[in-house]
């Protein structure tokens, strides 16, 4: 048993793509590097008292353009499930053949001339976000925004804390042969750490690894494997 077509695409969509744009990684002492120099440069020789908003416009720039590789990404794999869904639907004019293979390709051209329309208009989307940013928006924070949002939650007493996030069983796999393979363990997931138990009665912890600091990286799938498999670590080796 296996996915169709459109529950694939409703996949990618929902799953992929967020994923996506969750796994694209910076480096933050580089970024604050980026933004120092940048703040330097606008200022020139003089010295400046405020943050100029030509160096966050630079900044923020950079990362709304890295938007742009996960889109056309996931129109790429949207339009290679599409092909395939035509495919597989040609199968039943196997008895003729050349009626199959003409309607494959019309289809196939058709759904190509759209994948071009769609990625310039991705494109030119970013392009706009790019051209002008409405700092005036009600979901932006900036300053102000942040300063009442720290005075409403000094005045309710409210802090976030080490909240909660997800619980469940996931599986370790060790990738060294002599590590004992994998194991299920009980996960929990707060705002601070990733905690994993010997059952869900979360008595004997195995190991805690703090979120600060850490990235995701996906694992190279074995022979014959269909599961997907990913790795947690800390570039600074903690």
């Amino acid at each position: 048993n296996e996915l169709s077509g459109g529950a694939k695409i409703n996949r990618l969509f929902h799953e992929r793509f967020p994923f996506e744009i969750v796994k694209m990684e910076f480096d933050e002492k580089e970024l604050r590097r980026e933004i120092a120099f940048a703040i330097r440069n606008i200022h020139g020789i003089r010295v400046g008292l405020f943050t100029p908003d030509m160096a966050f416009e630079a900044i923020v720039k950079k990362q709304i353009n890295r938007l742009k590789e996960p889109c056309l990404k996931c129109v790429d794999l949207v339009v290679l499930e599409l092909c395939n869904v035509v495919r597989i639907c040609t199968e039943r004019m196997n008895r003729y053949p050349r009626l199959r293979e003409e309607t494959e390709r019309i289809i196939t051209t058709y759904v190509r001339q759209r994948e071009q329309l769609c990625k310039e208009q991705l494109v030119m989307l970013v392009d706009c976000e790019l051209a002008y940013m409405n700092t005036n928006h009600e979901d932006f924070i900036g300053f102000a925004n942040a300063q009442q949002s720290s005075e409403n939650t000094n005045k309710t007493g409210r802090k976030l804390g080490n909240q909660v996030i997800r619980k469940g069983w996931m599986c370790i796999h060790n990738l060294g042969i002599m590590k004992g393979g994998s194991r299920d363990y009980w996960f929990v997931l707060t705002s601070e750490n990733i905690s994993w138990f010997k059952d869900e009665e979360e008595r004997e912890k195995k190991y805690m690894l703090p979120l600060d600091g850490l990235k995701l990286r996906d694992v190279e799938q074995g022979f014959m494997s269909r599961r997907h498999t990913f790795a947690l670590f800390n570039p600074e080796g903690r």
